[in-house]
This record gives structure tokens, C-alpha cells and sequence, in this order.
């Protein structure tokens, strides 16, 4: 740290340590509180599921959890940051001390987010080569199911509730549906 001697000019004289002055160092207290608003955060969403209030969660929360962050890890990435939270001793449960070290470092590091609106607007786009303006379920089925990391006939059923515009018309107008999908970044 940097230090100011109030006392003297003279080149070379070193100050007596009750005369030093010591510098803040603002930076350094920026990233202070940054990293105590990410643990807030964090110790927040984490104790919301803590159901029985030890300091614990089900492993089989953490996904969950970490997507209520906004964070968008894939299945495989999620696995991933389960192996580094799990205790051998009891590798069902996620204890809070190792949740937030390892979910601190994501969330500075900034792993997992999400993609813009723009980004998954221009996807779906891709999807609806008419311009239409929506998609068929069983054209999202076709896409979901059988390409990339596919959903699971559950999980696909999930979705459509949440993105059919229209039992009906089984249709996911996808302008609506992405507003549903962004999840605005609180850091």
C-alpha cells in the first residue's frame, strides 16, 4: 500500500509509522463489495431451498438453483459443478460453504449466461424460415428431440406449456416466448 508522509519532505527519509497515512485503495474496495453482493446473492437463492435450514440442499436442487441465478449451464456443465460441490461423505446433500465458493467464482467469472434477446430472436428466425412468426409444436419437437443435447419426452412436454400461445393451434410464437426466456443480469 501506498503511504504519505505528512510530516516531512525529505527525499529519502523514511517516515515514523505513526506519521504514515495509508492510502484507500478503490479498487480493491470495489471488488470487496462486489464479491460481498455475489455471496448476498447467492446465500439468498441458496437458502430458499435449504427446506430443512442446515446450511444444505438437495444435489438434486442444484440446477435449479443455479438456473434461478439466470445462469443457462447445459446438462453436462451442471454435472460438472456438481462434482466440484459434492461431499464424499454425503454426496446428496450440497453444503452452503461449498456452494458459495464455487457458484462466487462462476458468478465473478461469469460463466453460464445467457444469451441476448437478439441472439435467440435471430435462432428462432433460423427455425421459421416463412417468417411466420411462430413455430409448430411438432416442427420445436423435431428440433428439440432429435438435434443437439435432445429433451426427453418430459421435458419436451414441459416446454410446450410454457411456450404454446394456443392449445388449438399448438403454435409457439417465439417473440413472445423469448420475452419469457431473458433473464435480466443483476451484477
Amino acid at each position: 500500500m501506498a503511504t504519505i508522509n505528512e510530516e516531512t519532505t525529505d527525499v529519502g527519509v523514511v517516515p515514523e509509522p505513526a506519521l504514515r497515512t495509508t492510502l484507500r485503495d478503490p479498487i480493491r474496495e470495489s471488488e470487496e463489495r462486489a464479491n460481498q453482493a455475489r455471496l448476498k446473492r447467492l446465500t439468498e437463492a441458496f437458502t430458499i431451498f435449504d427446506q430443512e435450514a442446515n446450511n444444505t440442499i438437495p444435489s438434486t436442487e442444484l440446477g435449479t438453483v443455479v438456473r434461478s441465478l439466470g445462469l443457462v449451464p447445459t446438462e453436462g456443465e451442471l454435472q460438472d459443478i456438481l462434482s466440484e460441490m459434492s461431499d464424499d461423505s454425503n454426496p446428496e446433500s450440497i453444503h452452503l460453504d461449498r456452494f458459495l465458493s464455487v457458484m462466487n467464482i462462476i458468478l465473478k467469472d461469469r460463466r453460464y449466461q445467457g444469451e441476448p434477446e437478439s441472439k435467440i430472436l435471430r435462432a428462432f428466425q433460423v427455425l421459421d424460415p416463412d417468417n411466420n412468426g411462430f413455430i409448430r409444436e411438432e416442427d420445436l419437437q423435431n428440433y428439440l428431440c432429435k438435434e443437439g443435447e435432445p429433451f426427453n419426452d418430459e421435458e419436451f412436454q414441459d416446454f410446450m406449456t410454457i411456450a404454446l400461445d394456443d392449445e388449438s393451434d399448438r403454435i409457439c410464437t417465439y417473440k413472445d416466448f423469448i420475452q419469457n426466456l431473458v433473464v435480466e443480469d443483476n451484477d
